[in-house]
């Protein structure tokens, strides 16, 4: 679980203030970190709302830390990112681009 490790240590916390932060002991948050243990279902929810990432972020699934949530998004948003995926490299790096450009003005 080196993801805990490196979110911890991008908040500045040693793992006894992770630790209290998460309600458990050094020893846990060690034991997680060095792959000795694994989080259960609970704990995982508690390290991802605190980190601010999705639990796949977390566990490494994913290097995606916070995916987009669909009930903020429409109907049409969500045909377009289906749109989206169908593109080529080529055509994706073209909306990459033009949409830098909107962002800049």
């Amino acid at each position: 679980m080196n993801r805990i490790k490196e979110l911890r240590e991008a908040k500045g916390l040693q793992q006894a203030g992770l630790a209290i932060k998460l309600n458990t002991s050094q020893s846990t948050v060690s034991a997680y970190e060095l792959g000795g243990r694994t989080p259960d279902v609970d704990m995982l929810v508690r390290m991802a709302t605190f980190f601010n990432v999705s639990i796949d972020y977390l566990v490494g699934y994913s290097d995606i830390k916070r995916p987009i949530s669909s009930n903020k998004l429409s109907a049409q948003d969500i045909n377009l990112l289906a749109d989206f995926e169908s593109l080529t490299k080529s055509q994706r790096e073209k909306v990459y681009a033009f949409i830098q450009g909107l962002l800049a003005r």
